[in-house]
């Protein structure tokens, strides 16, 4: 399954820990878009896949938006 979270308007670290807490829902293998307009949240959620063995499957900046997809 893949699922969406829309972390627009928040700043580092508040879209990484949305993000943690949303996947405690989810199931291994299933896919997170999360978008953000944070520039830095790139850089966050390298970090956070790496640290949690997701696997990061893309990572798309688009205008002022963040697109960042990776498996659980």
């Amino acid at each position: 399954m893949e699922y969406y979270l829309d972390t627009k308007g928040f700043e580092c670290p508040i879209p990484v820990l949305k993000a943690a807490k949303f996947i405690k829902k989810l199931k291994k293998y299933d896919i997170l878009l999360v978008v953000s307009d944070d520039p830095l949240s790139k850089f966050d959620f390298e970090n956070f896949c790496e640290e949690n063995k997701y696997k990061l499957i893309s990572i798309k900046k688009i205008k002022n938006l963040v697109k960042i997809k990776f498996q659980i």
